[in-house]
C-alpha cells in the first residue's frame, strides 16, 4: 500500500518536480532545553510562486501530509516535518521513485540525520557533531 494518492499527480512527475524544485534541509538550532544545547529538525519543502499557491496544496492531497507556509511576499512552500511524517510519507514515496539529480546526494544526507534521529544519536554531542559534519556539505554547500 502506497503512502501517497497517485490520483492527484504521476508520481514519476511528482520525483521530477521534486528534483527540480524540493529541498532537503537539515537545522541546528540552539537550544537550552536540550542537554547538547542543540535541537535537530528534519524539513522537506518545495517553494513557488504565490500565484502556485493551489498547485502547492495538492501536494497536502499527494503525500496525505504536511502545511502550506508563506515565504516571504511573493513566495509559499510546501513543508512536510517531523519524524512521522518523513518516515510514513514522504521516504515510502522516494523509495518508489527515486530521484535522478545531484539532489538525490542531499536525500541521502537527509536520510542519514534522520536514522540518527531515530536511533536517538542526536542527543548525544557526538551525534551532534556528526550531524553538523553532514549538513555542512548539503544543498549549495556540495561541491
Amino acid at each position: 500500500m502506497t503512502s501517497y494518492n497517485n490520483t492527484i499527480f504521476p508520481p514519476q512527475w511528482v520525483a521530477g518536480f521534486i528534483d527540480g524544485e524540493g529541498c532537503f534541509h537539515v537545522a541546528l538550532i540552539n537550544s537550552k532545553k536540550m542537554k547538547t544545547g542543540f535541537e535537530v529538525q528534519l524539513q522537506f519543502s518545495i517553494a513557488q510562486h504565490v500565484r502556485d499557491y493551489n498547485l502547492m496544496l495538492q501536494f497536502i492531497k499527494f503525500f496525505n501530509c504536511g502545511y502550506i507556509a508563506a515565504d516571504g511576499p511573493w513566495k509559499v512552500q510546501y513543508r512536510i516535518r517531523g519524524i512521522t511524517q518523513i518516515e510514513n510519507h514522504l521516504l515510502p514515496f522516494l523509495i518508489d521513485n527515486p530521484l535522478l539529480t545531484r539532489k538525490s546526494l542531499d536525500l541521502i544526507d537527509f536520510i542519514k540525520v534522520f536514522e540518527l534521529m531515530k536511533a536517538k544519536t542526536h542527543l548525544t554531542t557526538d551525534g551532534i557533531q556528526t550531524i553538523r559534519e553532514i549538513q555542512s556539505n548539503m544543498n549549495s554547500r556540495r561541491i
